[in-house]
């Protein structure tokens, strides 16, 4: 051969096995996965035997036996068979089915296909290439293969148990087996490998899995958890039941649907045992999401004024000694947040002051809603820590239309009117808001009537302006004739504040 013509072979071999292999690596890293390296063996042992067989073909190697020259073709090819299947498994199985049909086909399986293929093609070499009759290497005496299948007995047990197991479990799956719990992290021809939540690992035999009850969390829509919550008895379990309910909805990581359950459980001594019942997606988050329950339900409680009981012999400190100097505002600071509220602007000092006497500061954590859309109010909110979502609600679907942030306040139409909320506000951060009632705004209006008008011109203009902005309204629009909604206003808010504090003063005259 010549020379020239051998070189162009090797380099053609070369090319266009560098390019199989360039090409599968760009695909591989497109699906975010790495390239089996059995491929890029196969193909330096193809070019390796081809190379060394068209050395030979020049005559620039000394001429082997021909039965080294019969058993060097066969290996040849019998490499060429073993890279163009795993070309096929990464393409046909690992890029057509898996990455764009999302079927599942575990790693023994595709291992024993290639398996199969190559026991295929050996066969094929064998007859064709070396003239040896594979039937007569495949009828062993029977002797020996009883004792072979004894041998391997318990191996090709777990090798088809696996085979089976993939069809239950895939990896990644959180499990529960044989009294353990934990997250599939491989699955071999023998054993299943789990990582349990205190990061140990365990093997168990594929044989004994199978035969075992396995129970997927994975497999499963939504996975429920349950956490048992005391209160007092004096406390109404009808109100501690939607508090606990509130509660679970607002943790992120909580499904909506099924909704959280909350029922009494049993009664105690001098409490009551509720049973909050919540959906997850993540069970492999299941405690961290209990976690972050618990510490919802408490935050609520703490700020509902529901008392968890505690061991009899603890000591209980009374509200008024409870030292949690964060909570605690001096009236001065009360009164500068109320005065940074332009509806109160207009107010008097001493009926600032009678404000911040009966306001009430709160605490939220993300995700907890303070008002929802629909529902009755009588309150009004200043923000002094954090920032919250107003969300307006449509059919089912849900807007963030506005982020309001310290200082900011809302809920001023249900203060003075007892409207429905317009809106569903939400803790964006962990949130602390200064509460003021109807009935305070009550005691500041009794006997300075005239502050109604005021107030009520301030709200239309606030109302005007905000919504001129929301909406991008023209100028014109804006500034619609005020007086008329103002008197409208000041009707409603005498009606409601005036009228029925009137009413209950006949009733105890």
């Amino acid at each position: 051969m010549d020379v020239g013509m051998m070189i162009m072979k090797v380099a053609g071999a070369a090319f266009f096995l560098i390019c199989i292999v360039w090409g599968l690596s760009i695909l591989a890293r497109k699906r975010q996965r790495k390239l089996s390296p059995t491929i890029v063996l196969g193909a330096g042992l193809t070019f390796i035997l081809i190379w060394v067989r068209v050395m030979l073909g020049a005559d620039l190697l000394p001429a082997p036996s021909p039965r080294v020259t019969t058993v060097l073709v066969g290996a040849s090819w019998f490499s060429a068979a073993f890279l163009v299947l795993k070309i096929l498994d990464f393409l046909l199985i690992g890029e057509y089915l898996i990455d764009r049909h999302g079927a599942y086909i575990p790693d023994v399986v595709r291992v024993l296909l290639v398996g199969v293929g190559l026991v295929a093609a050996g066969l094929v070499i064998l007859e064709v290439l070396l003239d040896i009759n594979p039937i007569a290497l495949v009828a062993l005496p029977t002797v020996m293969t009883a004792i072979v299948g004894v041998a391997l007995r318990d191996t090709l047990v777990r090798f088809f148990s696996g085979i089976a197991l993939g069809k239950i479990v895939r990896i990644g799956d959180w499990v529960s087996v044989l009294d353990r719990e934990g997250i599939v992290t491989g699955i071999t021809f023998s054993h299943i490998t789990l990582i349990t939540r205190e990061q140990t690992q365990v093997t168990l035999p594929n044989d004994t899995v199978v035969n075992s009850t396995v129970t997927n969390y994975s497999r499963t829509p939504g996975n429920v958890c349950s956490v048992f919550v005391d209160a007092l008895a004096s406390e109404p379990p009808g109100k501690v039941c939607t508090i606990l309910i509130k509660a679970a909805a607002s943790v992120d990581g909580v499904l909506d649907v099924p909704r959280p359950v909350a029922r009494v459980n049993t009664f105690k001594e001098s409490s009551v045992q509720y049973q909050l019942k919540f959906a997850i997606a993540d069970y492999g988050r299941a405690h961290d999401l209990e976690s972050a329950v618990r510490i919802y339900v408490w935050n609520a409680f703490r700020r509902e004024g529901i008392q968890i009981p505690a061991p009899q012999l603890v000591v209980h400190m009374e509200k008024g000694e409870e030292s949690d100097t964060e909570s605690v505002l001096d009236e001065s600071q009360l009164v500068s947040f109320i005065r940074d509220v332009d509806i109160f602007s207009i107010l008097l000092p001493e009926h600032m002051t009678l404000l911040a006497q009966s306001a009430q500061a709160q605490h939220f954590l993300p995700g907890e809603r303070l008002v929802r859309q629909g529902d009755p109010g009588e309150a009004l909110f200043i923000i002094l820590e954090g920032s919250v979502d107003v969300l307006v609600e449509v059919s089912g679907l849900s807007k963030v239309v506005n982020t309001l942030h310290k200082g900011q306040f809302f809920g001023e139409m249900s203060l003075l009117t007892g409207e429905p909320r317009s809106a569903t506000v939400v803790a964006k951060t962990p949130l602390r808001v200064l509460r003021i009632e109807k009935h305070s705004m009550s005691r500041v209006i009794e006997g300075h009537a005239e502050l109604i008008g005021t107030i009520s011109e301030l709200v239309v203009n606030r109302q005007r302006h905000s919504q001129a902005a929301h909406e991008e309204l023209s100028r014109e629009r804006a500034n619609l004739d005020v007086a008329r909604e103002t008197r409208s206003l000041i009707a409603r808010i005498h009606d409601f504040l005036w009228k029925r504090k009137e009413g209950n003063r006949q009733m105890v005259q």
